[in-house]
């Protein structure tokens, strides 16, 4: 009851505050965390205890559990019955149209697996030569598969053959926090043909607070510097929470709360990354939504609009890493339309949102579309 109730009650927030809120039509909106870790790697509590949290306490429609591949002691690999009994719970708390849990892990490759890491580093040998900075990524399946396929296995040691094996178990790949540091510098290194199964990364800000203090992260500048590049990628966040607490962070829109919905949503990066609030967002260049790649014969012409839990400080537009447009709303509701008239041929857009709020350490509360490619015909 709460889900139809909640979700009835959204429509009737658009229809009267920003109009024909036309995602509605085809889509709803489900909150869910891609990133959260229990004591079988190095979290706390049980996998009861976290997707009890999820559905009751967070009140989530999806949670991703991701446990790190390396498990919780020696030798340092997840055992197989700890992976038999994440997919036995996961099946077990998923009841569709109601709460949707998924089954995942945080392939989790790390220097010390290379032999060369230096006089000052303690290698497991695992490979030979310097290392590689492949940092995290996050794995799920929609359904049952007999094992991780783990970063310290040579089968599965590179993002291309993780990415490889992932695809035909029917899975998907995302980024997890990502790092404008050297451990991250070779965290996009895939070949361009897995850009479907690696479909999506981490956003989030370049700067954050936390604990009084001021870090400059190059988070953001990091995705874009990938998708300038002319990688491809869509935008989720997860709370990557280490004490059972998950929280809405990706947004998707999908047309039922299904596992297999949710999936097919994430496929297509028909998803959208907040911090701290629900904020709901529709971004649309010529009616295509965000995600997709068109090719068009003018100028795209953008439609945004945005439900926020709060006043909306900024909305912008951004082109290839670049602010095009933005508007100062002052409200909870925005509703806008943008043609670029400076359009080239070839851009990627999307949409970020910044609301006046923030969350106990100073972070605004926003969310960032994912991106729509543009190519004329």
């Amino acid at each position: 009851m709460r889900v139809n109730v909640y979700r009835y009650l959204l429509i009737v927030l658009f229809t009267f505050a920003v109009g024909d809120y036309s995602v509605f039509a085809q889509y709803h909106v489900y909150w869910g965390d891609v990133h959260g870790h229990t004591s079988i790697s190095d979290g706390k509590g049980s996998l009861d205890d976290f997707f009890t949290y999820a559905r009751d306490a967070a009140k989530l429609d999806f949670v991703i559990i991701t446990d790190h591949d390396f498990g919780n002691a020696p030798p340092w690999w997840m055992p197989r019955e700890k992976w038999k009994l994440t997919q036995d719970t996961v099946d077990k708390y998923t009841m569709n149209g109601k709460f949707v849990a998924i089954t995942g892990y945080e392939w989790t490759s790390q220097p010390k697996y290379w032999t060369e890491v230096g006089e000052t580093g303690i290698s497991e040998r695992l490979f030979p030569g310097p290392p590689k900075f492949y940092n995290h990524k996050n794995v799920y399946f929609p359904s049952r598969v007999e094992y991780i396929f783990c970063a310290k296995d040579p089968a599965y040691m590179s993002p291309d053959l993780l990415a490889e094996v992932v695809h035909k178990n029917g899975g998907l790949i995302h980024n997890a926090h990502p790092s404008a540091e050297p451990e991250g510098k070779d965290q996009f290194d895939y070949s361009s043909s897995h850009y479907a199964v690696i479909s999506n990364t981490e956003m989030g800000a370049d700067t954050i607070r936390y604990d009084g203090k001021t870090y400059r992260i190059g988070w953001e500048t990091t995705v874009q510097d990938f998708l300038n590049s002319g990688g491809k990628t869509g935008f989720v966040k997860g709370t990557d929470t280490h004490e059972g607490r998950s929280a809405a962070r990706t947004a998707v829109l999908a047309r039922e709360l299904t596992r297999e919905a949710i999936f097919e949503a994430l496929r297509n990066r028909r998803n959208y990354a907040v911090s701290n609030a629900r904020i709901v967002l529709e971004f649309k260049i010529n009616e295509h939504d965000m995600g997709e790649e068109i090719e068009i014969e003018d100028k795209p012409h953008i439609a945004v609009r945005v439900k926020g839990t709060n006043k909306i400080s900024e909305v912008v537009i951004v082109r290839d890493g670049a602010i095009v447009h933005s508007i100062n709303p002052g409200e909870d509701v925005a509703s806008f339309e943008y043609t670029d008239d400076s359009f080239e041929g070839n851009s990627y857009y999307y949409v970020r949102v910044t609301q006046v709020d923030t969350d106990e350490h100073g972070n605004r509360s926003s969310a960032w579309s994912s991106p729509i490619w543009v190519k004329r015909k």
